[in-house]
């Protein structure tokens, strides 16, 4: 079973029903997952699963139900003690062994440090791509190591970067891969 934290429209969940895995998805938009069930209901009939409009601070499954949570940056729009919480919970709702990937923008992202600070490396950024797109938490190396490892074994840590403005801004993101102890 497959768990995505801020599904959104679900592509994630979509392209796992269509695989043949049950499928679970949480978000805390109506929109979003009315759009995501429309989306699963029509383009894979009989997919199996849940969608829940909801909070990721209280996850509402049981302990130890995943066998692989999908975050896909619905953390990094969560400041670092709020996603502190969030990891535990989905810690919590990990099968033993289970996985868990997550993708975050890292302090290279165009936005970074622009707009009114929230807290610490988040933001309410005045340009860039995330410009309007609500708080966004920019994570370094060693808050990624503050928030992943001591509650999970990191399988790997992977930074993807693209450019924008003919080359001259970076958008850049950590791919995290980690197995719940």
């Amino acid at each position: 079973m497959i768990l995505e934290v801020g599904c959104g429209p679900g592509a994630n969940l979509w392209y796992c029903a269509r695989e043949g895995f049950t499928i679970f998805g949480i978000d805390g938009s109506n929109t979003a997952i009315k759009n995501c069930k429309n989306r699963l209901d029509n383009e894979v009939p009989g997919w199996n699963g849940e969608l829940a409009v909801g909070d990721i601070n209280k996850l509402p499954y049981e302990n130890k139900k995943f066998d692989l949570v999908i975050d896909n940056e619905c953390l990094s729009c969560n400041s670092i003690s709020n996603s502190e919480k969030i990891i535990l919970e989905i810690k919590r709702v990990l099968k033993t062994g289970g996985l868990f990937y997550s993708r975050t923008f890292s302090t290279d992202t165009w936005g970074y440090k622009t707009g009114q600070h929230i807290d610490k490396n988040s933001f309410l950024p005045s340009e860039g791509p995330l410009f309007k797109k609500g708080l966004i938490r920019f994570t370094d190396k060693k808050d990624l190591d503050l928030l992943y490892s001591n509650n999970f074994e990191l399988i790997s840590i992977e930074k993807i970067q693209r450019t924008m403005m003919n080359q001259q801004k970076k958008i850049s993101e950590w791919i995290i891969e980690a197995k719940n102890k």
